[in-house]
This record gives C-alpha cells, structure tokens and sequence, in this order.
C-alpha cells in the first residue's frame, strides 16, 4: 500500500474549493441574466423613481429607445437633441403610441 504525500490532500481541499467557487459563479451569472432577461426589471424603472426623466441624445440609437420606452412606463420624458427637426420628428412618433403633448422651446 502506497503513502500518499502530505501535500496531496492539501491539493485536493484547494481543488474540490475553486470547483466550488466556479460553480457558485456561474449559477449566480444564470440566476441574474434569468431574472434581466426573463422575469425582466419593469417594476424597478418607471413614474415610481419619479414622474420626469431627461434623456440626452434622444433621437438616434439608445437615447431614442430609453425615450419611447420611458414614455410607454408612463413618465413624463424631457428629449434634449442638437438637432430640431430631429427632436421634433422623434417627439411625433412618441406621441403616436403614448398619449403626451410635445412641447417645443420657442
């Protein structure tokens, strides 16, 4: 019968102890990109954090989504854009699926 050496089972408490610390890590990566991607953040963002919300660059790319999708969240959304016929394009479309009234600075 053969000795094993007092390391060996120094090593395999390191072992069985990263496998543990990896296995933890990726069900907590499962568990929160379950709950963003399908039970979702809806009731975390919406008129309960306040009934304005300003958002910048709001007629391209991600400002113009958070803006529409504010707006559906029933918040009142203030759109700051460089360009006016933008602003005031993407304030139309808004107004089509969420009942608000744009107003324009004169």
């Amino acid at each position: 019968m053969e000795c094993a050496p007092p390391a060996a089972g120094f090593l395999y408490w390191v072992g069985a102890s990263t496998i543990a610390y990896l296995a933890l890590r990726a069900s907590y990566s499962l568990f929160r990109a379950f709950q963003v991607w399908c039970v979702g953040n809806e009731a975390l963002v919406g008129p309960r954090l306040g009934e304005w919300a300003v958002v910048t660059g709001g007629t391209d790319g991600i400002g113009k989504a958070y803006a529409e999708e504010l707006a559906k969240r029933g918040m009142k959304i203030v759109l700051i854009s460089r360009s006016q016929d933008k602003l005031n394009q993407v304030s139309n479309n808004i107004s089509k699926f969420v009942h608000f009234k744009p107003i324009s600075p004169k």
